[in-house]
């Protein structure tokens, strides 16, 4: 239909009434309006009208002007009868209408109109059509808000009329809803213009398609099809209720149609909203269903029940008069029963009596058993939405990388963990993404073992290096376990991530630690045999017999020279353990390390001079002094001489140094040796650690020393440094040590140290006797009892040995003994609990008790003074020190 300009007719327009006195107005030549005519109604003298009446301007005294003019001929004459009421005729219209404004807002719409898109005027009246009627959210594809639009925009720029094709327009069931339901039809849009050609408003009509309008002449095809299409994407189980409620009373023609709850405590209904016709109330809140009649019981039984006249029915005729005031003359029930429950009714009520037709209540069963299908469907999405919200705070909870993935392996889920540990963006690892993360050399391993579980289905568990935030790789445990359908398919694969780098580095230093034990004791091995070689040689000499002095005195001097050097390494390791123990406790008297150094250089000296090493010593001329102790600085001095004598080739270069720097004293030992490798330089202190043996390193070694070095120097608060530039240009040590102020009492020649008392009293002058002491000779151990008893009969003494202490105490009962050699570990009585039963015994008071023993911590010294002993001595025994006690008595 094409648009209609006024002017470009001879009309004129016929004065509108007043809505007073129903009488036409009538204006002047200029235009000026008259009040109204006094003449009798139905004749009014035309004239000339330049310009339209305002709706808002006053003909009477109270009257307003209610329509436009009517156009006629510009010659007619007309006897004017009352005018009809245009806003009736637009109410009445068949065909649902609007009318819009150029700006695309509602400015009426009609009574059809309303009915279809179930508003009411105040819903739509000022609204732009598309707020009015906005598209469904829940549907991503919807257009046709955007084709309306687009049609009256193309009316708006051309003046004409636009017809569109059947449309999809999901229109909400109530104004501001969340529910749609789907209506078709075929829009027109008539424009209605100036005289200017311009557009003044546009007839919006609506042709309804086929099934869109669902009355009770619907199929039941088609209402079920609508109900499905409805039903499809909604999302809470009160709007696919509200929702098949409204389809259903639509297509029943019904009063009201709802969905409720059972309370069976009190058999009351409880409803959230039902769908109602107009006039019908809602029964949204608590009903009372007894109250309505014994019907609750066939519910409560599971029987549909379906009552057509509420006063006929015996279930409900004493509650007729309630129902009839709600709507309900004639209503039908469905029972919705789980576990043999009842829990939901759907009920349909109708204001009038009502024969139910047998495809009605086919219709009303489906309904109901789809809106249970339906809300079924729901609850298990949410049920499950809120068992993966748990799982997902539980995952977030957790410590460990947890990461789940598709049977095919696709990674679609990290928790936070993942991403606060890498810090990855988000999904940025999902698919197959995780793999570059992970550090090179673990890339292809990792994916292959990952590959073959999928295909196996086994449990994956691999340990690989992961990029962390920081940027550093850090070593993680990953494990991941299928999770299987009922067939035995899988569905998912659940896995974690741990941090085990920790772990990993202490595995990978204790591995370390072991490979340094196993070298140490292949060192100790070594060093071993080195003496024992010797000294089997020697006895074995000794074995052949012949008297040749010359070969027993050089085979006694191998053997005691192999002997010192076994002891000094047991001493070593003593020594280590001691230290690392910390149970050393170091004297701390002043003390002039010019002494200490001169005390190191000759005990160091025999080793440099067998290499030929040339060995330069550099002094201040003034003291310089520590408070410390000297017997362990010394040895700290010298363990430092010898490591250089050790690892420089014969011939080299050794430089001992004391200066002053920032306060400290500053011991320096460097050579020109074979160097420090910068792989082994951060380890040099550390215990059992040694460079590369090689076969000119003839003296061995445990690589105990620098250790000793360095806790020895942290015992008196100082600190060692080892410099190399690399290996063949030389190392050098530096010891640095606090400082003191020199004392007149300094002692700086001593070389004791506590329990000298118990070790020796060989600084006591001896004293000539008539008769040597006779000695017995504690040990179970019968090869050292009897060198032991052979060594020092052979000085003349008398010499009794036993094996145990009960024949010692038998022997002492009987006859008299000067002195006892009691080894510690005797089987049956310990060599402690042997020396307190001597004591106790009349002739064991006054005899001296020498303990003979491979312990020789210093508690061990301490224990054996509490139990009665006179002097502690250590295997190998000194004969020189056990001659001077034998002689002391």
């Amino acid at each position: 239909m094409e648009g209609v300009a006024m002017d470009s007719l001879n009309v004129r327009r016929v004065p509108p009434l007043c809505d007073n006195c129903r009488m036409r107005v009538k204006r002047d030549g200029a235009g000026a309006l008259f009040r109204c005519q006094d003449g009798p109604s139905g004749t009014a003298r035309l004239g000339k009208i330049e310009a339209a009446a305002k709706p808002s301007e006053q003909y009477c005294g109270v009257g307003s002007l209610m329509e436009d003019p009517v156009l006629l001929p510009s010659d007619a004459t007309v006897a004017v009868a009352p005018a009809p009421d245009f806003g009736l005729l637009f109410q009445a219209i068949p065909t649902p209408c609007l009318v819009i404004s150029p700006a695309l807002t509602i400015l009426a719409a009609n009574a059809a109109y309303l009915r279809l898109v179930g508003r009411a005027a105040s819903d739509l009246l000022g609204l732009h059509i598309v707020d009015a009627l906005p598209a469904n959210p829940a549907d991503p594809l919807a257009d046709g808000s955007a084709r309306l639009r687009a049609s009256l925009e193309r009316v708006l720029a051309g003046a004409c009329a636009d017809t569109m094709d059947v449309q999809r327009y999901d229109v909400a069931l109530e104004a501001g809803g969340s529910v749609f339901l789907p209506r078709y039809w075929k829009p027109v849009n008539t424009p209605l213009l100036h005289a200017d050609g311009t557009v003044r408003y546009i007839i919006h009509s609506v042709e309804e398609a086929s099934g869109a309008n669902l009355t009770g002449k619907s199929s039941l095809r088609d209402v079920l099809a609508l109900l499905n299409e409805t039903l499809r994407d909604l999302k809470a189980v009160d709007e696919i209720a509200y929702a098949a409620a409204a389809i259903l009373g639509e297509a029943l023609g019904a009063s009201r149609v709802g969905y409720g709850t059972i309370d069976h405590a009190s058999d009351s209904l409880q409803v959230e909203r039902d769908w109602c016709a107009p006039g019908a109330g809602t029964l949204a809140g608590v009903s009372d269903l007894r109250s309505d009649g014994s019907f609750i019981d066939d519910l409560k039984r599971g029987i549909f029940v379906a009552i057509e006249n509420v006063d006929l029915d015996p279930r409900t005729a004493a509650a007729a008069v309630a129902l009839r005031a709600r709507s309900a003359t004639a209503f039908v029930n469905v029972p919705l029963i789980e576990d043999g429950v009842l829990v939901a009714v759907l009920y349909i009520n109708d204001a009038h009596p009502r024969q139910w037709t047998t495809q009605e209540l086919v219709l009303v069963k489906e309904v109901a058993a789809r809106i249970r299908t339906a809300s079924e469907r729901l609850r298990g999405v949410a049920a499950l939405r809120e068992s993966e919200a748990r799982f997902r705070t539980i995952a977030d909870a957790m410590p460990q990388m947890v990461w789940s993935t598709l049977p095919d392996g696709y990674h679609d889920y990290f928790n936070e963990q993942w991403y606060s540990y890498t810090g990855v963006p988000r999904q940025s690892t999902d698919g197959e993404g995780w793999n570059d993360i992970f550090h090179p050399d673990d890339q292809a391993r990792s994916r292959a073992v990952w590959q073959a579980c999928l295909e196996t289905g086994d449990t994956y568990e691999i340990e690989y290096r992961l990029r962390h935030h920081s940027g550093a790789y850090r070593w993680v445990l990953g494990r991941a376990l299928p999770i299987r359908a009922r067939d035995g398919s899988i569905v998912r694969w659940m896995g974690t991530c741990t941090d085990i780098d920790a772990q990993k580095r202490a595995e990978d230093e204790l591995r370390q630690a072991s490979q340094r034990k196993d070298e140490f004791l292949a060192m100790l091995a070594h060093e071993l045999r080195n003496p024992l070689a010797p000294i089997s040689s020697a006895a074995h000499l000794l074995i052949l017999g012949k008297a040749d002095p010359q070969r027993v005195q050089k085979s006694g001097e191998i053997i005691l020279r192999q002997v010192g050097h076994l002891t000094h390494l047991v001493d070593d390791l003593l020594d280590v353990s001691r230290v690392t123990s910390g149970l050393v406790q170091i004297e701390r008297v002043v003390i002039d390390l010019q002494a200490v150094l001169h005390s190191a250089v000759e005990q160091a000296r025999p080793g440099i001079e067998a290499r030929r090493h040339h060995l330069t010593v550099a002094l201040p001329p003034a003291p310089m002094c520590v408070q410390g102790d000297k017997t362990r600085l010394v040895q700290t001095i010298v363990n430092l001489l010898n490591n250089a004598a050790k690892y420089t080739a014969p011939g080299g270069a050794i430089a001992l140094s004391l200066e002053m720097a920032d306060g400290m004293a500053c011991i320096t030992v460097a050579d020109n040796g074979i160097g420090i490798g910068a792989e082994l330089l951060p380890h040099v202190f550390d215990l059992f650690i040694q460079a590369e043996r090689t076969p000119d390193r003839i003296q061995g070694g445990l690589g105990v020393g620098l250790a000793l070095v360095q806790r020895i120097v942290e015992l008196h608060q100082g600190s060692v440094q080892a410099i190399s530039e690399g290996l063949g240009k030389g190392s050098r040590f530096t010891v640095r040590l606090p400082l003191v102020e020199a004392a007149g009492s300094a002692d700086r020649g001593r070389a004791g140290g506590p329990g000298d008392a118990l070790a020796g009293a060989g600084e006591a002058a001896t004293v000539p006797r008539t008769r040597l002491p006779t000695v017995m000779i504690v040990d179970d151990n019968p090869d050292g009892a009897q060198s032991l008893a052979a060594l020092i009969g052979a000085r003349g003494y008398r010499v009794r040995v036993v094996g145990d202490g009960a024949a010692a105490l038998q022997i002492a009962d009987g006859e008299p003994v000067d002195v006892y050699i009691l080894d510690i570990g005797l089987p049956g009585m310990d060599g402690y609990a042997l020396a307190r039963r001597l004591r106790a015994t009349p002739g064991g008071r006054a005899a001296t008790l020498v303990a003979l023993t491979g312990y020789g911590k210093k508690e061990d010294r301490l224990l054996a003074l509490a139990s009665g002993f006179d002097h502690h001595l250590v295997k190998p025994v000194d004969i020189a020190a056990l001659e001077k006690i034998l002689l002391r008595r």
